[in-house]
This record gives C-alpha cells, structure tokens and sequence, in this order.
C-alpha cells in the first residue's frame, strides 16, 4: 500500500483522551476602573495566572453610551477601538498598529472571520436599535438605559491574537498577561437626520432619499465605553499529565513556541503610488484599502451600493441592483459608516458624487484603475491587475472562493475594495500550522504599490497597506519569553 503513513482523518479510528479536564469562566474588571471611557481612552486588564486560557473565546464585553438627540449611528463593534496591546510580563508581544479596526474590518470583508449578529452589532441600524427600541428623527443609537443600564450587550475579541496557536495559553509558563484596548476617535460613527419612509427605486424626487444624513451636530457628537469587562474562559487538568508532557518537551528543545498573526499597518496619503520598508522573518500577505480622507471627520452615512436610488443625470430609473425582484421595486436599503467604506480611488465616478441619487456608484465609466505590487523592483504580479484580476488575487491571498460582504461587482469597487497578494504557501484550518511567508530580514526590503491607467483619482484617497506577518512567541524556563518576527 503506497503511502501508508499517511491515513486520512476520514480513516482514522485513532483516539484521544484527557483526564480530568474542568472548566471555569471569570468575570475581570478593568486595572483602570469600572468608569466609563472616552474616545481615545485605554482600557487594561491582568488575566489570571497559573490556568489554562482560551484565548480564542476569552472576550471583552461593554456597553455604548452616545450623544442624545443628534443621529448618531454605530458601526460593528470592533470599529469602536483602534488598538489593541498585549502585555506579558512587562514585555509586549502584541504590539499591533493604530488601526486595529481597519484590520478587522479587512477580515470581516474578506469573509475570513464572520461578525455575530447578537453581540458584535453586524450591521448598521437605522430605525431601530439593537433591543428594538424605534428611533424617530434625529435620535441617537444608545444603550446606557432599559436593558443596557445594567447589561453589557457588545463583544469584541483578541483580534489577530485570539488566532494563536495552540489556542489554549498555560499561563503558568508565562508572566503576567494585560490586555490593553484603546478607543477609536469620535469619527468611527455616523450621523443621519431621519428613518427610512420607504424605498423609493425611480426618480420621485420627493422620496429619493431614504435616510437623510445631517452633519451638522457631528461636532458635539461622541460615545463612552460603558462597563467594560473581560470575561476568561479557562480550564484545568487535575492529572498534571498535560504539565508534565509540557516541561519535558521544554527541557528537550530549550522553549515552546506559540504563533500568531500580527499585521503591520501604513497609512500614506495616495499619490497614484505608496512606498514602505519593511524587515519581517516571515511576510504572508500584502493588502491595500483606499478610504476617502474626509472619513477623518465624522459623517453622514454611506449606501452600500445596489440600494435605492433616485434619477442619476435624468435619464431614466436607476433600479437598486436587487429591487426588480422585490413587491413593487421596493425593499430594504443596507448602509456603512464611513471609516468602513473602502473604494478604488477613480476619478469617475468622483470621489465626492451623490450618495443619494446613486451617482457616487455608477461606474459605467471609460478608463481604468490598474495595481500592482513592487518588491526590492521585482513587480508582483508581473501585469498591473485590472478590476476583475483585483478582485481574484485577492481571493487568492485570503484563500477564499467568494466575498463575505461584496455581492456584486458594483458594491466590491465602491464599498469593500481591496487589493490583495500572497507571499507564502495557501494555509487549511486543519494543517498544522507553517511558516512560508518572504523572508526579509536579511535586508532592508522596500515595498511599493502602483498604479496606472486614465481613471485615477490622486487627491482625495488615503491608501492602508496591511502587511500581515507571522510572529513566533518562544517560552522558556523560569517564564522567560523571546519575541521572532
């Protein structure tokens, strides 16, 4: 029998068993009190030591307080924070970037991690908030009150770090572990100025605009992080088998090793080109998004692209891409904010054409916006991707067959465009984990992304270039730790 090493988990009649084995969930309040926090504030836990942490499901939970009567809407939850830091005997293993949410946001898009519609505030909210309270014009999506006065009703996770593996963390075989999150600025929400009347799919220019978006109380608006606390689940193995196998293999090699993803972020305003360096042991993946640069005031809401719509130039109806189908062309409408809004930067449609009347999103236009990736001058690909190549390389790079959000070709150029390569070997859920991505700590490698073709807009684009990076955290004897990245 050729192969015979190698039997199919389908096959296989192998089992495992550990004795033994509880289970417990803690409840932790922040190091920096229970008080609520403002935007760009921190908040800091001390997980417990000495137990086994699943850092996976381990999870932060919060309430969100906004400014009344102003219009404020609230994106995904994870948006709310900017940063996360991970601490681990003094020492930050995590450093991550100032743009946590542009990385989660990325995923999210990608399809690569699933937003819960329960806890994690999945979509954008216009009539109605999340415990079903109706909101009439002009007021704001909150929930420090009725159910939210003394339960929290949001999650985030560990991000990148909830990924690492193995999964469950020994804390015994470490130093003290504190999580710190920052709160993202004021700008992460949206305002608008009424409810949705109905959807109106022609040129009625009395009922084109389904929800009004009204700027002018963007200045006194802002939310508080309301009783943030960490809950840990954790677990034990009375045995001492597990602590033993671990301190063995430790004596044998010297360390464990833990991995994990952690992305780099740069942020340049876009010219048409953005150039970096960068020197990392293993660089898996390159992404570029494009955010419109007035996403760094607060704004109104964004459509996302197949919505209702009026008369663009008057020329006739312009059906939302799925309204044909419904009961007398009329539907639901779907929306983002703004720092979620990720488009290729074309200079037609303009970066600032109406929302309202769908001609922010008609790009039946001439001309096109081509990218492609330099490395130390080695271009990659070796062709300047047009729109349809965009979209499949970066399929390719996540290791996906399909968008989680874009459904059309329309929503991916004007609401979750990304411009994605990858530099290791595709990975699987069930593989053990391997490290394939470029090597370039040998030099000080320059990276630069670039654009051609007639339909460029160079002026009113910031360009984010996610360059995810795998780390190793090495565990040694006495809790000592090293960091390889």
């Amino acid at each position: 029998m050729e192969n015979a090493g190698a039997i199919p988990h389908v096959l296989a009649y192998n089992l495992s068993q550990l004795n033994s084995c509880s289970y417990n969930g803690f409840s932790i309040s922040p190091s920096t009190g229970t008080a609520n926090v403002l935007p760009n504030g921190q908040i800091r836990f001390q997980l417990p030591n000495n137990s086994i942490i699943d850092m996976k499901t381990s999870k932060m939970t919060f309430s969100v307080k906004t400014t009344e009567d102003t219009g404020v809407r609230l994106p995904q939850a994870s948006q709310l924070f900017s940063r996360l830091e991970i601490r681990i005997g003094g020492s930050s293993v995590y450093n991550g970037s100032n743009f946590m949410h542009i990385v989660e946001n990325v995923k999210v898009n990608m399809g690569k991690k699933k937003v819960c519609g329960v806890t994690g505030h999945k979509d954008f909210l216009d009539a109605a908030t999340q415990t079903g309270k109706l909101l009439a014009a002009n007021k704001s999506e909150t929930y420090e009150a009725e159910l939210g006065t003394d339960q929290n009703l949001f999650a985030v996770d560990l991000g990148e770090f909830a990924e690492i593996q193995p999964r469950l963390l020994d804390s015994s075989l470490i130093g003290q572990i504190e999580i710190i999150f920052t709160v993202n600025a004021a700008n992460a929400l949206s305002i608008v100025n009424s409810i949705p009347d109905k959807v109106v799919r022609g040129g009625d220019a009395t009922n084109s605009i389904t929800l009004v978006n009204d700027e002018s109380g963007a200045a006194a608006s802002t939310f508080e992080i309301v009783r943030p606390t960490f809950f840990v689940n954790m677990y034990s193995l009375a045995s001492g088998g597990y602590s033993q196998a671990v301190r063995s293999k430790m004596a044998d090699v010297g360390f464990l090793q833990l991995c994990y993803d952690n992305t780099l972020v740069f942020n340049q305003a876009w010219t048409g080109s953005s150039r970096f360096s960068l020197s990392a042991m293993s660089l898996k993946r390159l992404t570029a998004v494009f955010r419109r640069q007035s996403a760094t005031t607060l704004s109104g809401a964004v459509p996302i692209a197949g919505g209702a719509s009026g008369d663009v130039d008057g020329d006739g109806q312009v059906l939302g891409i799925y309204g044909a189908s419904q009961a007398n062309g009329q539907g639901v409408a779907e929306y983002q904010t703004a720092g979620e809004q990720y488009s290729l930067p074309t200079a037609a449609p303009a970066h600032g054409a109406s929302k309202e009347t769908g001609a922010a999103f008609k790009y039946d236009t001439a001309g096109g916006v081509n990218l492609f990736w330099k490395i130390q001058s080695a271009q990659v690909p070796n062709y300047a991707a047009t729109v349809a190549e965009q979209a499949e390389l970066t399929k390719h790079a996540y290791d996906i067959d399909e968008f989680g959000k874009a459904r059309t070709l329309t929503q991916y150029l004007y609401n979750f465009h990304a411009f994605a390569i990858p530099l290791g070997i595709p990975e699987h859920p069930l593989d053990k984990k391997t490290i394939s991505g470029l090597n370039t700590n040998s030099t000080n490698c320059f990276i630069s992304l670039e654009s051609t073709g007639s339909n460029r807009d160079v002026s009113n684009y910031d360009c984010f270039i996610l360059a995810t990076c795998d780390q190793i955290l090495r565990v040694g004897e006495g809790r000592s730790i090293e960091l390889i990245s």
